[in-house]
């Protein structure tokens, strides 16, 4: 057996965990790094990773549950399910616990419907696990909570050190928008369009997580407004506003608008990747055995991550051979998160 995939497994777990704690702390989780990339943060994609990879770091989920209790309103949860219908993730169960808990006790309806939604679990087990991949047992009192959802854990304790987002970085860009204008089609029309020249509904509906008929019924409002501009290209119907009139209304006059990044795919693929590298069995294979394995989940992974913007960070695998695929493998991975 080839031991570089075994030890790329903890790699590159820690290299996800920091990925998603950089994100966090953008968006104003307590942490001791900072993300200095000119992209908007997606929070609902980011949440559902860390619904699944969070569960290897207890620090990491109850420092998002800190800042959900503080910033949750701005969650879009109606995206939030479109983004769980149309992509792949495993986190669905741990996410209808998060809302439970955020649903005790407050007026806000639409946690106490995505808590409604849970898939039932078969057995309970633990929430958290270790580095190598085996449980954590639960230490005091269970979360009562949790239980309900057939989640063991600890008392939970947040600490309230998350602070709101701050409206000036290039990575709250949504956020900054959904306080302004509601969490809404709008604000992700505006959004879009401040980080493209132009763009057809249909290209919004996908790449937002919406309905394609309410953005172009929504489209066809706003351009009554003469503030979204409409142009008309072999019959095809194309939006644009005037960026930086809108950076001069959020503040951000001397900025350029932020990337777009579409990150639910992304963040899916990145998850299977982690889920793969962490059953048992794979590193238990002959180094051809393994390489081939890989091959086939770069293959499965990869129409996600086309759609994402990031297949060219990918080799062309055709190229190596058999065992001699696995640096290549960990390489591409590597890139994905760099």
């Amino acid at each position: 057996m080839n031991p570089s995939l075994k030890q790329f497994k903890g790699e590159y777990q820690t290299l996800l965990l920091d990925y998603l704690w950089r994100q966090w702390s953008a968006l104003g989780v307590a942490g001791q790094t900072q993300a200095a990339n000119d992209w908007i943060i997606d929070p609902e994609a980011l949440l559902l990773l860390t619904c699944t990879v969070g569960r290897s770091d207890p620090r990491l989920f109850d420092e998002v549950l800190d800042w959900l209790q503080v910033n949750g309103w701005l969650i879009n949860v109606m995206r939030l399910k479109r983004i769980l219908r149309t992509e792949e993730f495993a986190g669905e169960p741990v996410l209808a616990a998060i809302a439970g808990w955020l649903a005790t006790g407050a007026e806000v309806p639409k946690w106490k419907l995505l808590a409604a939604s849970a898939p039932p679990l078969v057995a309970a087990e633990p929430l958290f696990f270790s580095e190598d991949g085996q449980a954590i047992p639960a230490l005091g009192e269970p979360e009562p909570i949790f239980a309900r959802y057939g989640w063991q854990r600890g008392p939970l304790r947040v600490r309230g050190y998350s602070q709101e987002f701050r409206p000036a970085l290039a990575a709250t860009l949504a956020l900054q928008l959904r306080a302004l204008l509601g969490i809404n089609v709008r604000c992700e029309i505006v959004m879009y369009l401040l980080t493209h020249d132009a763009a057809h509904p249909s290209q919004i509906a996908r790449e937002a997580y919406y309905f394609e008929r309410a953005v172009q019924g929504t489209l066809a409002d706003m351009s009554r407004s003469g503030v979204v501009q409409l142009r008309t290209a072999s019959r095809e119907k194309h939006y644009w506003i005037k960026p930086d009139q809108w950076l001069q209304l959020l503040n951000r006059g001397a900025q350029t608008a932020p990337k777009w990044i579409v990150w639910p795919p992304l963040f899916s693929a990145l998850e299977q990747i982690w889920l793969r590298l962490r059953d048992p069995k794979l590193h238990d294979l002959e180094s051809l055995l393994q390489a081939s394995e890989v091959r086939q989940l770069m293959a499965k992974v990869r129409p996600a991550l086309e759609r994402a913007g990031f297949d060219r960070a990918l080799s062309d695998d055709r190229q190596h051979l058999g065992e001699s695929y696995l640096p290549v493998f960990i390489a591409d991975v590597k890139q994905l998160l760099t």
